[in-house]
């Protein structure tokens, strides 16, 4: 199997996960929003990602974190 086939299986495995544990907004909307919510670096941009989410920055944070244990195991 290619190795980017598998990357892309891992990836979506990954971000399943997240959507199973009801974070799937979130996950959607930084996906579709990409330019508004990353640097050119790739890098997250919170005060966008805040605006787009339409939530506060202590809220993003904690989510982030919430995703962060949730997939620490997998990674």
């Amino acid at each position: 199997m290619n190795k980017n086939l598998l990357e892309i299986l891992e990836q979506e495995e990954l971000l399943q996960k997240l959507r199973d544990a009801g974070y799937g907004e979130l996950i959607d909307t930084l996906l579709l929003n990409e330019t508004s919510v990353y640097t050119k670096r790739g890098r997250l941009n919170k005060s966008g990602a805040c605006r787009v989410l339409g939530c506060k920055t202590k809220q993003l944070e904690d989510a982030l974190e919430e995703c962060r244990e949730i997939l620490k195991d997998s990674i």
